[in-house]
């Protein structure tokens, strides 16, 4: 993931184009991932761009003890969380590392968010809380759950997750593509 936005703005692409490509392709990726490894992966944060990704109860504690201990000068690289817990009749097992803020990130994630991009960003996620950052901050984690047993039994197969429906910036219609430009001026009322 990081890669390819590294290697898009190293070729100086538009940052609209860099943040569809990451927006269209991301989700895909992590479920990708998650069918190779059978297993839940995601990323979250506290502070999200879109509110599917919120992180629940133990996703949040483990991320404000990161915040805590990165703040304390602790190496991120010891930050890595693993678990096994009982979570109603599941047995998982959970596990987190954090995501620091580079300064690859900054362009749709920091204080100076190019205009085209702050509105685009603006029209897609308006609850966003993923803005305003600086290299070296938490800006969330990646995370795993994965089901071990069910009330005391082998966890059931997994099942793969099913591919998302959605139209990617390049097949898209100016009809259904996000807007990157200001709404319209409201129409004058009439007497």
């Amino acid at each position: 993931m990081s890669r390819e936005i590294v290697s898009r703005l190293e070729r100086a692409e538009d940052p609209v184009a860099v943040w569809l490509a990451y927006a269209d392709h991301v989700p895909d990726w992590g479920r990708q991932i998650s069918n190779a490894v059978e297993a839940e992966v995601s990323r979250t944060a506290l502070g999200v761009r879109n509110p599917a990704n919120a992180p629940d109860d133990w996703e949040r504690q483990q991320m404000e003890q990161m915040s805590f201990l990165l703040d304390a000068g602790i190496d991120p690289e010891t930050l890595d969380v693993a678990v096994i817990r009982q979570e109603g009749e599941d047995k998982v097992l959970r596990w987190m590392r954090p995501i620091l803020m580079a300064e690859d990130c900054l362009p749709c994630h920091g204080e100076a968010i190019e205009p085209r991009v702050k509105l685009l960003l603006g029209q897609e996620y308006p609850l966003d809380e993923a803005k305003g950052y600086a290299a070296g901050q938490l800006g969330g984690a990646y995370s795993v759950r994965q089901v071990l047993e069910v009330g005391g039994k082998p966890a059931p197969p997994w099942r793969d997750i099913p591919a998302p429906v959605v139209a990617l910036a390049d097949a898209r219609s100016r009809d259904d593509a996000p807007l990157v430009r200001p709404a319209p001026a409201p129409a004058p009322e009439t007497p």
